[in-house]
């Protein structure tokens, strides 16, 4: 240590020293500095020896750890076993791509046992996603089909003989620069031809195919479809078909309907932009579906009705849009056969109503009537005017799955303004047991949001007080894209239902009752405007602490906004309005 400084009281003033003290304090430097270079020369070669040491410590560690790996638990894992994990890897959302980045292709990236144990395990192998090139000169193409055909042969061929799951999907053109891209030639045709033929030469292990392209595709899919008019789809469960046309519909429909008569065991079936009709007319077996989706662009009462007659198995349906038979000159059945779907546990309905009395939903030309599914659980409507509707609805068209012992936990619904009172209040009171509940009306006013507010429905300035909406209520989701209610109507629903009291008191027409109101975990809401309260998101973010998944979705600052500039890979608290409303309108939401 060094000895204090006799000029350790000047440091900080703006002295200037004499000549004697100049003098003085060289001296002191000079002092100074044979110790300090001393203490660096002595720092130096400690650090030299603890570099030496790091790196004796370091091998050595390395050598133990390499020798720890060789016991590891993993290492002594039955080759049979690894595989089980190895399949538990791939994506459940969706078949697997031909990727590096992603199992199988990945696994066998890590180590030469893993790879050889992945090649030999075929469940691995027994599903694929195809994306098929198409836009491009046959110079660019040609040799990518190949390429992507001897991929495709050889990942099939690893996978035995197991069921296949093969999704097959045709990119639209580029919309920015759509001349740069030309639609495929014969020479092209002949060498997709050989890459489909690798999945249709194994269509009797097929178990789901899902297709999705547009017509041009259509005549290449006749000619290679492998039934060849006899043969069959023994292990066919899951087809959907999906065209990005609505070109052609009835041709469609008739190939889609000699396809599927040799599939005997199908159950799930989806179908969109296709004639209802004309596949009508082809031979096939409805009641063996358990999952029917139809969406067609015009789908008429009678045959949507036509196929339910048939289908008494089914566990999901969604048919849309259903068209009014007044506008589309259908003939309207002669009186409402009531068709029972016992197993019907989810429902997807569009449909463009117009009722004879619109008091009174009981009418031929509304699907609803026709349908009875006591054991339904997840209701999703879309309902529209007609056109030239006169007067708007005052009952509500699905009445009859809203019994008193209906057992809906969710619903999903969108109807016309001017009947949103009447169908969603109404609606909402007959549905106790409902914990998720969507709403994408384009607005809807405060009066909703007070009676789903615990606090506040027994405070609205009714003479028929209601109870609480929904008190079983867990996920609430307003996304109608002009919603732009209060901030703090939104707030106190929020914070009323995450922090409800588990025996709050809500009020029964003319009597109090006791009811256990559910805690609200999710809340997301589209809001068209900018904030309101300048504190909004610090509020939001203590609830977030709190464990509740809470989202309003509003105006960004210009583009300084906290979404603008990032892409958004999923729904966030930082999204905005504009990336919200697009994640909606691609139906990821």
């Amino acid at each position: 240590m060094e000895s204090p400084s006799p000029f350790s009281h000047l440091f900080s003033l703006n002295w200037s020293p004499s000549e004697n003290d100049v003098l003085l304090i060289e001296n002191l430097i000079s002092d100074s500095s044979k110790s300090l270079h001393r203490l660096n020369s002595e720092i130096a070669q400690l650090q030299t020896t603890l570099q030496k040491l790091e790196q004796q410590r370091d091998s050595v560690q390395d050598y133990v750890e390499a020798h720890k790996a060789l016991l590891l638990p993993a290492r002594r894992l039955p080759p049979e076993i690894v595989a089980r994990i190895f399949g538990h890897c791939l994506r459940t959302d969706c078949n697997p791509a031909c990727s590096q980045s992603e199992a199988p292709l990945l696994l066998g990236r890590v180590c030469k046992d893993w790879r050889e144990l992945s090649l030999s395990t075929p469940c691995l192998w027994a599903s694929i996603h195809i994306v098929i090139p198409m836009y491009a000169s046959s110079q660019i193409l040609c040799p990518l089909i190949d390429a992507r055909r001897t991929g495709i042969e050889a990942w099939l061929g690893r996978s035995g003989s197991l069921p296949l799951s093969v999704s097959l999907y045709l990119p639209s053109p580029s919309e920015d620069l759509p001349g740069r891209f030309h639609y495929p030639d014969s020479v092209v045709l002949r060498h997709l031809e050989n890459l489909l033929d690798c999945v249709f030469q194994r269509s009797n292990r097929w178990h789901t195919m899902q297709f999705r392209w547009n017509d041009m595709c259509l005549s290449l899919m006749g000619k290679l479809w492998p039934w060849g008019g006899n043969r069959d789809f023994p292990l066919l469960r899951c087809f959907k078909m999906n065209y990005g046309t609505e070109d052609r519909a009835d041709e469609i429909a008739r190939f889609e309907g000699e396809w599927l008569s040799n599939a005997p065991d199908l159950q799930y079936l989806s179908l969109r932009h296709m004639d209802l009709g004309s596949f009508l007319e082809e031979p096939f077996s409805w009641p063996q579906l358990t999952h029917l989706e139809i969406q067609a662009s015009m789908m008429s009462l009678s045959s949507a009705v036509q196929v339910l007659m048939q289908c008494s198995n089914l566990h999901s349906l969604t048919m849309t849009p259903i068209l009014d038979p007044r506008v589309t000159d259908d003939e309207l059945p002669d009186r409402i056969r009531v068709i029972t779907l016992p197993f019907l546990n989810s429902l997807r309905i569009g449909i463009a109503l117009r009722l004879s009395d619109p008091g009174n939903p009981v009418d031929t030309g509304n699907i609803f009537c026709y349908l009875e599914a006591p054991t339904l659980r997840c209701l999703k409507l879309q309902i529209h005017h007609s056109r030239n509707v006169q007067e708007p609805i005052t009952c509500i068209p699905f009445i009859g799955l809203l019994n008193s012992n209906n057992q809906i936990e969710e619903l999903d619904i969108q109807v016309p303004h001017d009947c949103f009172h009447t169908m969603l209040v109404e609606s909402l009171s007959l549905l106790p047991n409902l914990k998720t509940l969507y709403i994408r009306n384009y607005k809807f006013d405060d009066y909703i949001l007070h009676l789903l507010t615990p606090s506040s429905a027994t405070q609205v300035d009714d003479e028929d007080q209601l109870e609480l909406l929904c008190p079983s209520l867990n996920q609430l989701y307003l996304l109608g894209y002009g919603i732009n209610n209060d901030d703090q109507l939104l707030l106190n629903l929020a914070h009323s239902r995450y922090n409800a009291n588990p025996s709050a008191v809500s009020l029964a027409t003319g009597s109090m009752s006791l009811r256990i109101v559910a805690r609200l975990h999710t809340l997301h809401v589209l809001v068209n405007r900018y904030e309101q309260i300048a504190d909004v998101q610090h509020q939001l973010q203590s609830l977030r602490d709190q464990g509740m998944d809470v989202i309003f979705a509003y105006w960004e600052e210009g583009k300084r906004g906290s979404s603008a500039g990032v892409e958004v890979e999923a729904i966030g608290p930082c999204i905005g309005y504009k990336e919200f409303r697009r994640k909606l309108e691609s139906e990821e939401y």
